[in-house]
């Protein structure tokens, strides 16, 4: 549709009504110079920290900008609704938790909300500095509060993946936005739901890709353990 994903994906989160900023956090690499440029021009802001160590970038970047939590979308989820950003917000008002998550939700539509006080914990204590894969330094250490957040039922679909990591990804996320993009609004995460149930050819084009991307996952924890 002549936008970058990532414009896509900003223009969503515009969307959510409980935000007070977005913030673009990227690795000083001079090939994420154009990821700068996007947040520059969408009206955003933009903190450059270290390629490797998503944790540290993370933690400084709520730093510099004196955050007390926020929440986390990694770019590889370019359909995130902000329905579920607005509400995993709404949890931290009721729980305080250290780390909210939605577990039940399909593959790429997952925001984190994590309060810095114990993103700080994590990095003094974590041994790596290569953590694209974060969220077991927090899960499996037993020294936070871990909120699951319920999801309603018509929004579990476990067969449905909308996030970014292989080429079949791509294919499938033209078929949706070919079917469901108009210019100025932004289609929800139930618009997906209910375009796959109607056409569930689409979801073979990315169906084998959820095992590619445990696979991944198993070899980096496997590689900082």
């Amino acid at each position: 549709m002549d936008k970058p994903l990532l414009v896509h994906m900003l223009d969503r989160i515009k969307q959510a009504r409980h935000i007070d900023k977005i913030i673009i956090c990227t690795s000083t690499n001079p090939q994420d110079d154009t990821i700068a440029e996007i947040a520059t021009k969408e009206g955003g802001s933009c903190y450059r920290g270290s390629e490797d160590d998503v944790l540290v970038r993370l933690y400084k970047a709520a730093q510099e900008y004196k955050i007390e939590y926020f929440v986390n979308i990694t770019a590889d989820c370019p359909t995130v609704d902000p329905f579920y950003i607005d509400k995993i917000i709404k949890e931290y008002a009721k729980t305080n938790a250290d780390l909210i998550i939605y577990k039940k939700l399909p593959s790429g539509q997952r925001p984190y909300l994590i309060k810095v006080t114990a993103l700080k914990k994590v990095c003094v204590i974590k041994d790596e500095t290569e953590t694209e894969v974060w969220s077991d330094y927090f899960i499996k250490s037993d020294l936070f509060h871990i909120h699951d957040v319920e999801v309603d039922e018509k929004y579990i679909f476990p067969e449905l993946r909308t996030s970014l990591d292989y080429p079949e990804d791509y294919e499938f996320l033209i078929k949706v936005f070919e079917e469901l993009y108009r210019q100025k609004e932004v289609f929800s995460l139930l618009d997906i739901i209910e375009l796959v149930r109607k056409k569930p050819e689409l979801l073979s084009i990315n169906s084998h890709c959820s095992m590619l991307s445990i696979e991944h996952i198993a070899h980096t924890a496997a590689s900082v353990t």
